[in-house]
């Protein structure tokens, strides 16, 4: 099918199958072992077949679960974890930091 076949309920139909296979492509533990290998994020694009866009999306979502989870249960100082988050991952994929989702 052509991109313009599709009506609009479609389209996004078809856009929330692509955010899951994503999702299920890039999961969780693979991600990390890669990180853990240091795996720079243009690498982890290539690797999982996936955008920037989306590759940035998922480790954003990743990581910023993980940090609302420890400002509960470990009461860890974050005064915004949503710009934390972000630069955090900014920070992974313009200066290669060290990145860890647990």
């Amino acid at each position: 099918m052509q991109e313009n076949d599709y009506n609009e309920e479609n389209q996004f139909c078809k856009k929330e199958a692509k955010n899951m296979a994503d999702m299920l492509l890039a999961n969780k533990k693979a991600i990390q072992s890669l990180l853990n290998e240091r795996k720079p994020f243009n690498y982890l694009c290539k690797y999982f077949g996936i955008s920037d866009q989306a590759m940035r999306i998922r480790l954003f979502n990743l990581f910023y679960f993980q940090t609302a989870k420890q400002v509960i249960e470990e009461e860890k100082e974050v005064k915004n974890i949503f710009i934390y988050s972000q630069q955090t991952i900014a920070n992974y994929i313009y200066k290669n930091y060290k990145l860890s989702i647990k």
